[in-house]
């Protein structure tokens, strides 16, 4: 690689596009490094057109973004294609720790492998391995906070109905239909007539966030390959830095210390480990719109200063071309 031509990016899902229902935070991520590079030195692909892409365009750093999953992830060909051109070959794995298992699958091929999840950085058994958590998108996710100034609802959660939200939903049942709330996603029960089984688009979701007087936060607890480990997330999720850089209050559930890292508590995010909290939390913020702006203001302004996927591409060219530290 030449010290005076710019570094070239191939960003490739990790798994066949007919497979992958996170394509779009692929996009968010390509853009985060055409944020930092010229734009004819980013490029974005499927894995089913990863080896010829990078082929043609001759990257320096090919990253394999998303799930391996699927039995249908083959990456020997985009290995040899890196090999050819000279690329530096890295993997951003973020569905740890809840496909964990499947890791193996990318430790032989990869120079660089980063996870998602602190906790299961841990466990792997490989060279170089980093964490980077997931991020936000500008350009997708950002709100400016005088768009809505009149809230639509006072609570707002948006997701599946995987077992642990829809026990935290019941038990907040009391304090939801109390206010004006909406919750939209899948899966969600009959029993439960207050969620609405309608999926959001995640470039739609930021309006929703904005227009929310408080947005839950309620982790994910399903897995599809944790077996080995049982491994518990540590790390936040996308919709937290989504959210956030949207401009909202999130009540966010802890499960653990390490959201302190990313947002300041009582000044960027609320905190809550019991739904018996949350009815005050939200009372205060209904009752204090002031407030309320404050802390959205400082959120957001968090999210753009370090959550951002230009921020992690960032990351990423220093620890493949300039070592990083774990």
């Amino acid at each position: 690689m030449s010290a005076t031509q710019p570094i070239k990016v191939l960003v490739v899902g990790a798994s066949p596009d007919a497979l992958n229902i996170n394509t779009e935070q692929r996009g968010f991520l390509a853009r985060g490094f055409g944020d930092l590079l010229p734009p004819d030195c980013v490029k974005n692909t499927s894995l089913e057109l990863g080896p010829q892409t990078a082929m043609d365009f001759s990257p320096n750093l090919i990253l394999v973004f998303g799930s391996c999953c699927p039995d249908q992830c083959e990456y020997v060909p985009l290995r040899r294609a890196a090999e050819s051109v000279g690329a530096h070959l890295a993997f951003w794995l973020h569905d740890d720790p809840y496909e964990f298992d499947y890791g193996f699958k990318v430790v032989e091929f990869a120079d660089t492998i980063f996870t998602n999840d602190r906790w299961a950085l841990e466990h792997y058994r490989a060279g170089r391995v980093f964490h980077l958590p997931m991020a936000a998108c500008p350009h997708t996710h950002y709100c400016d906070l005088e768009t809505f100034p009149e809230k639509s609802f006072d609570i707002f959660f948006a997701g599946a109905a995987f077992e642990n939200r829809i026990n935290m939903i019941r038990d907040l049942l009391p304090t939801l239909r109390r206010y004006r709330t909406c919750i939209r996603g899948s899966g969600w029960p009959d029993e439960l007539p207050i969620a609405q089984n309608r999926w959001i688009a995640n470039r739609d979701l930021p309006k929703f966030f904005a227009q929310s007087r408080v947005v839950l936060n309620l982790g994910r607890d399903f897995d599809l390959g944790n077996e080995r480990y049982r491994l518990p997330a540590t790390t936040p999720g996308p919709r937290t830095f989504e959210a956030a850089m949207a401009g909202c209050v999130q009540l966010y559930f802890l499960t653990g210390l390490e959201i302190e890292e990313y947002f300041t508590p009582g000044e960027e995010i609320l905190l809550f480990d019991h739904a018996s909290d949350v009815s005050e939390l939200v009372a205060c913020m209904v009752g204090d719109p002031e407030r309320a702006r404050r802390i959205a203001a400082a959120s957001q302004k968090r999210a753009l200063d370090e959550h951002s996927y230009a921020a992690r591409a960032k990351r990423i060219l220093q620890v493949c071309f300039d070592g990083g530290s774990s």
